[in-house]
């Protein structure tokens, strides 16, 4: 009986270290999967409602055009958002018959930034005007887009410290009213 109860002795401790083992295993590969979304926390990653975006990012607001032209879709079709190297949020709304990406608006923390967050860019500017619209000073420019499709954006900087950037791929008339409804 005493050999009998040393064999199962055995085996019991040969499993419980094989458990121990697979715990530690599972431990290691939990840690290894949490680390790199600890040490990008505040980069730039896609969010699903732009108040999840502002509520990440820790702003009191998001400015969102209140006017839209015809054919512009709502919600956005894509949000962007982060915190590090600079604070900023992308949004992108869709043209309802072709689908594609047609007016995009920036919020960010750092002049000039607008460029790199932009998936639509304007690759020539053919028209260049500063003026006040609503009492801030705007830059309009009107140009084509990578794509040659007529494009136009417009730029300026709120009270709050942040820069907008609105580029639509159309002409600057629907845009000029697009920048008014988000003025403050």
């Amino acid at each position: 009986m005493k050999r009998h109860e040393l064999k199962m002795s055995k085996a019991l401790r040969g499993l419980l270290l094989m458990l121990a083992i697979a715990g530690l295993a599972v431990a290691f590969l939990a840690a290894a999967n949490w680390l790199p979304s600890l040490m990008q926390q505040g980069f730039a990653r896609q969010y699903d409602s732009i108040e999840e975006a502002k509520r990440s990012l820790g702003l009191d607001t998001v400015l969102v055009p209140g006017y839209f032209p015809e054919g512009i879709t709502w919600p956005p079709s894509f949000i962007l958002a982060q915190k590090k190297p600079y604070k900023a949020v992308v949004m992108e709304f869709k043209e309802a018959r072709a689908m594609d990406a047609a007016l995009i608006v920036i919020q960010s923390s750092w002049q000039g930034s607008d460029a790199q967050l932009q998936r639509i860019r304007m690759s020539e500017v053919k028209e260049e005007t500063q003026y006040r619209l609503k009492g801030k000073k705007v830059l309009l420019q009107v140009g084509t887009c990578e794509n040659r499709m007529p494009c136009s954006r417009m730029t300026w900087r709120e009270d709050n410290g942040f820069h907008y950037t609105v580029l639509l791929t159309s002409s600057p008339f629907e845009l000029i009213r697009i920048a008014e409804s988000m003025i403050r």
